[in-house]
């Protein structure tokens, strides 16, 4: 009987980090909310993500302010770069449906979804804790792209993961605001994290780069 009670449980520990996950996605909310921080954010989720993985992450609020300060001055320049970036396609894309003939258009929009791709792959991987943190912007902007290619299903699977509510803001509302957006402001975020870096490889003890040498 003592067992069922023990906090060694395993349901019990389950549920401890199940609410690691949630307060973790709060503090990322927060965090996030200037935009322009959103990739100082991720970077901060994803190293007491790791941390979780080896046990060794204290306080989750001060490992995640520790994270989140150390990376804010090396994450902002590349985040402002990607949004920049973003942005310019989806105002390419809105001009372009608007004032291209359909021929041009089957010309520019492959070109576009190309670009797309890329800051995708960039994307998945530029924020995750590794080698790039002794890098500069496009330092880190290459070795995210290098190391993107190199895991390509690995990168899709995690870009899939990452669209996934955007997919369903698209094209499925009522789902969306219903049950999405409800679990993404509760637990969203830092469990897509947790996805993306048990496929990355970043969520094992000791691990580093997570990338293994091939």
């Amino acid at each position: 009987m003592k067992t069922v009670f023990d906090m060694e449980n395993p349901f019990f520990s389950f549920m401890g980090r199940l609410a690691d996950l949630v307060i973790l996605n709060l503090l990322f909310l927060l965090t996030a909310c200037p935009v322009i921080t959103i990739g100082t954010a991720l970077c901060a989720m994803h190293e007491v993500l790791q941390k979780m993985a080896q046990g060794t992450e204290g306080s989750l609020y001060r490992a995640y302010m520790q994270a989140y300060i150390r990376n804010f001055r090396r994450t902002v320049p590349v985040w402002c770069l990607l949004l920049a970036v973003l942005l310019v396609l989806v105002f390419d894309v809105t001009i372009a449906a608007d004032a291209l003939d359909t021929g041009l258009l089957r010309i520019a929009m492959p070109v576009v979804g190309c670009l797309l791709v890329l800051w995708l792959l960039i994307f998945s991987w530029v924020f995750l804790p590794g080698d790039s943190e002794e890098r500069g912007v496009r330092g880190m902007l290459k070795l995210a792209l290098y190391t993107a290619v190199r895991n390509l299903p690995k990168s899709l699977l995690m870009i899939l993961i990452e669209l996934a509510p955007v997919v369903c803001y698209a094209f499925f509302m009522q789902i969306f605001l219903g049950i999405v957006l409800p679990f993404y402001v509760c637990i969203g975020f830092s469990l897509s994290a947790a996805l993306c870096g048990i496929l990355a490889g970043r969520m094992r003890p000791g691990c580093r780069t997570g990338v293994e040498d091939e």
